[in-house]
């Protein structure tokens, strides 16, 4: 009798949440390509990670055409959901070379929950398709064994280059991107996830690592706690010797390289003449061959994911070894200056680390000049701007980081402000800023936009 009741309530409970199951249809086209850029929006404003205790279904049914990387985007959110409370499932579409059902099933998708629970599981995926979920040192070791096999083809110096940017993002989101949660009594580790695909066609390598851990603004403000955004958090994490562990158990203690890691993948990606995209919270980097750029989205990822496209030149030629003697001596130079200056109430910004080679977004250099070299005027420190590696900079980029603190500083600026390694036209550029807005009829009070 017990039992029947037992039965009928059950029955009651798992029809009343089936009334409340929440079908997500995955768009058309769920990728990241858009006219040769990258667009996130599509892949982002699908997730909707406000869902808890109740049944969600992800319907591939209409999704045409999708890639790796962003299906790969939907393990992580998955977990999350089931984290929630949420139970999880899914409904394919069996045609269609590239639809979203076919590239979900050749990277592995379907044992997304198996890998969970148990270590010596992995996602089981077509061997040209790789997916890996990351939740200690042999996952990382497999994984780097894995990208060594797959980059094999493409030259010594490519496979060491790009096996040392992985291991250091693996390395990031191992220490960075944990998270737990709890199933059937036992505590388990929300794994991080790592994906790479070569596109023939297009002669290009994709990968993406993906977490749903605390993101970079969050884990910088351990040391940061001024910081306003996550798109600053973002600019911030790739500068030498600022995104380190600051924990007992340091990745990098060993290696000697504590806060280089992004610093480090950064500069070898643009010298690949390859882009990274950083995502976490709502901010976005994006580091190409030329500059760096941020915005800020609607949407939000709760981690981290960075996605790196590289095109393959066999024309290119590098090495590994000298590429990473010039980036630590480039990066010993600016922490050194950065040092220094810090201890004598002065201001340093290094163009390069933080606008890229050609330093011409003005908006990125109205919101630098509000966030920072504003309240540093109002300190009264003096600025130290460093402009090695910078080739060209445009007027209005300058005017808009340099009018607004000349005119609060009036004269002083000439004293205040120190232009190092600029090129002729920079600094030419700079000189006719001071002048334009040291004059007698420059009003102090009059923002520049």
């Amino acid at each position: 009798m017990r039992k029947s009741i037992r039965d009928q309530l059950y029955k009651v409970k798992r029809k009343m949440r089936q009334t409340s199951k929440v079908s997500l249809s995955v768009p058309t086209e769920f990728t990241f390509n858009r006219g040769g850029s990258k667009y996130f929006d599509t892949v982002l404003s699908f997730l909707d990670w406000n869902l808890q205790d109740i049944p969600v279904e992800i319907d591939f049914s209409n999704c045409q055409s999708a890639n790796y990387q962003a299906a790969a985007l939907l393990i992580p959110y998955c977990w999350k959901l089931k984290n929630q409370g949420c139970t999880v499932s899914f409904k394919h579409n069996e045609e269609g070379d590239q639809n979203g059902s076919r590239v979900w099933k050749m990277m592995g998708g379907p044992g997304l929950f198996a890998v969970t629970t148990d270590p010596k599981q992995n996602f089981r995926f077509n061997e040209h398709k790789p997916l890996f979920a990351i939740r200690n040192s042999d996952d990382f070791k497999e994984a780097l064994a894995s990208a060594d096999s797959f980059t094999s083809g493409f030259g010594v110096e490519y496979q060491k280059t790009l096996r040392y940017v992985i291991s250091e993002l693996l390395y990031n989101t191992i220490e960075h991107g944990k998270s737990d949660f709890f199933w059937q009594g036992h505590r388990y580790p929300t794994p991080s996830i790592l994906q790479f695909t070569w596109y023939e066609k297009i002669n290009e390598l994709h990968f993406i690592v993906a977490d749903a851990g605390i993101g970079i603004k969050q884990h910088l403000s351990q040391v940061h706690p001024a910081l306003g955004s996550d798109e600053e958090a973002l600019r911030l994490a790739i500068q030498p010797e600022i995104s380190g562990t600051f924990g007992l158990q340091d990745p990098y203690t060993n290696r000697n390289n504590a806060g280089m890691g992004l610093y480090l993948s950064s500069s070898i990606v643009r010298r690949l003449r390859a882009d990274m995209h950083i995502f976490s919270g709502d901010g976005m980097l994006h580091v190409s061959p030329t500059d760096i750029t941020s915005k800020q989205y609607n949407f939000r990822w709760p981690g981290t994911f960075v996605l790196i496209t590289v095109r393959l030149d066999r024309g290119t030629e590098f090495a590994l070894d000298a590429l990473m003697s010039e980036f630590r001596g480039q990066a010993r130079r600016e922490v050194d200056e950065r040092n220094t200056v810090s201890t004598q109430n002065q201001f340093y910004l290094h163009i390069y680390n933080y606008f890229g080679r050609y330093a011409d977004d003005k908006q990125a250099a109205i919101d630098y000049r509000g966030r920072h070299l504003l309240p540093a005027v109002e300190e009264g420190k003096s600025f130290v701007v460093d402009f090695q590696g910078v080739e060209s900079s445009t007027h209005s980029f300058l005017n808009a980081l340099f009018a607004s603190p000349i005119k609060r500083m009036g004269l002083l600026s000439f004293k205040r402000i120190r232009i190092v390694n600029a090129t002729s036209d920079i600094r030419e550029t700079v000189d006719y800023i001071l002048n334009d807005n040291t004059n007698e009829d420059a009003d102090p009070n009059k923002s520049d936009h």
